[in-house]
């Protein structure tokens, strides 16, 4: 017999393999723009005082997400406030309101499109004029879910 009979005689076999993967749908917070209202001058009538802060973030493409913001670390019965942290005023606190401007949920872009969301927090003449010299603080807590 010759060697072209014997690879005649084999035969080959084959079978489908799957490839695959899973793209895990995320969120992330690319950077935080503090809100801060700079110096509070004090007068007989002080006015009320705006400041904006935003976060840049991103979530997979068609992932749902939601934005929360917490009530700070020196709330009260559901007020913000901000603590006083000077020798001068720390006992003292100043409470302020917190808006969103932009939409708190919606469908993400993908990491190349990120979006904003956008505060204002408002501070009322009337609650600062009382207090004592010295700067004042408070951290509130964003959290952007799926």
């Amino acid at each position: 017999m010759s060697l072209l009979a014997f690879a005649l005689a084999a035969s080959a076999d084959q079978a489908n393999m799957d490839v695959g993967a899973e793209v895990i749908g995320t969120c992330k917070i690319n950077q935080a723009t503090s809100i801060d209202f700079g110096d509070l001058e004090q007068s007989a009538n002080s006015p009320n005082r705006i400041a904006h802060g935003n976060v840049l973030f991103w979530c997979s493409k068609g992932l749902r997400y939601t934005i929360k913001v917490d009530n700070g670390l020196h709330s009260n019965k559901g007020t913000r406030r901000m603590k006083g942290e000077a020798a001068t005023n720390t006992l003292e606190y100043l409470s302020y309101e917190l808006r969103p401007r932009s939409t708190e949920h919606g469908n993400g872009l993908g990491p190349q499109y990120p979006e904003v969301f956008e505060m204002e927090a408002e501070v009322k003449g009337e609650n600062y004029d009382p207090l004592s010299v010295g700067p004042l603080r408070d951290t509130i807590v964003v959290t952007i879910s799926p």
